[in-house]
């Protein structure tokens, strides 16, 4: 199996490369190169604007939610509270 001439991690030290003329290593060799990390991801303002605005919507309608059962059992206690009141102690 042959290699392209180029750089290749040192066989002698993992720190460098070295440069591979085909056929065999030169004395050229250099610092390696750290692999570039990933790029983090980053939210945008506006899309942290939309997540606290769609959070504060929710909680307003599961609020409203509540309330709104809270009111229905209670107009139901009042009704039956009033045509029976033997049976609200």
């Amino acid at each position: 199996m042959t290699y392209q001439p180029g750089w290749y991690p040192d066989p002698h030290d993992p720190r460098r490369v070295r440069w591979f003329d085909g056929q065999q290593w030169t004395q050229h060799s250099a610092p390696a190169q750290a692999a570039p990390s990933p790029p983090s991801r980053k939210l945008s303002t506006s899309s942290i604007v939309l997540i606290v605005v769609g959070a504060i919507l929710l909680l307003c309608a599961i609020a409203v939610v509540v309330a709104g059962f809270a009111f229905v059992a209670f107009m139901i206690q009042g009704v039956i509270c009033g045509e029976s009141p033997h049976y609200c102690t």
